[in-house]
């Protein structure tokens, strides 16, 4: 929230209105990258909402001290790999935290594949919307309720193992989808 009321009402946090508005633009463009490289680092879908959120939150407060010449990606993904590390030092006992070599490698990753990823939104959203309503169902439970198959199953009136052959079988359909749209954009003039 403070984050849109800083974009929005840009004067009150003492951020010229130019410079609010190259912010809002940078970060359109690099948050999906950033959240991904989160995620990746992050096994919890819901620390890595908040990691995302203080990231942004972050950014807004040192937009002044970015050096427009440098990529924005690159310097918000090193706030990023800081903050998922302070995350992950907060929940050491877990056995599942990536090293600090690591989490640098899927940033350089991240920052590089940036333009790929660009082509793959459109055809993931129109792989999407060729999903029937189960399908896309079980999709939405898992990723966006982020619900474990037995959590699902009894949402879904369906076995567990149903639902994993089901989930299975969506995702392979939507990666078929995107390669088949992919081998069609790759054949195009």
């Amino acid at each position: 929230m403070e984050v849109w009321n800083t974009l929005l009402y840009p004067h009150a946090a003492g951020i010229r209105m130019d410079a609010a508005e190259e912010l809002a633009m940078h970060w359109t463009k690099a948050q999906p990258f950033v959240a991904a490289y989160i995620t990746s680092l992050l096994r919890d879908f819901h620390r890595a909402e908040d990691v995302l959120q203080q990231v942004a939150v972050i950014l807004v407060r040192k937009f002044g001290e970015y050096d427009s010449q440098q990529p924005f990606l690159s310097w918000a993904l090193g706030i990023a790999r800081l903050e998922t590390l302070k995350e992950q030092r907060r929940e050491a006992r877990d056995r599942h935290v990536f090293g600090t070599d690591l989490a640098e490698q899927l940033g350089a990753i991240y920052e590089q594949m940036s333009g790929q990823f660009k082509a793959y939104v459109p055809m993931l959203e129109g792989c999407l919307e060729e999903l029937d309503h189960r399908a896309r169902k079980v999709l939405d439970l898992r990723y966006v309720e982020d619900l474990k198959p037995a959590e699902m199953a009894e949402q879904l009136c369906m076995t567990p193992g149903t639902v994993r052959v089901l989930l299975h079988r969506t995702r392979t359909t939507l990666r078929d989808c995107i390669e088949r749209r992919m081998k069609n954009l790759g054949d195009r003039p």
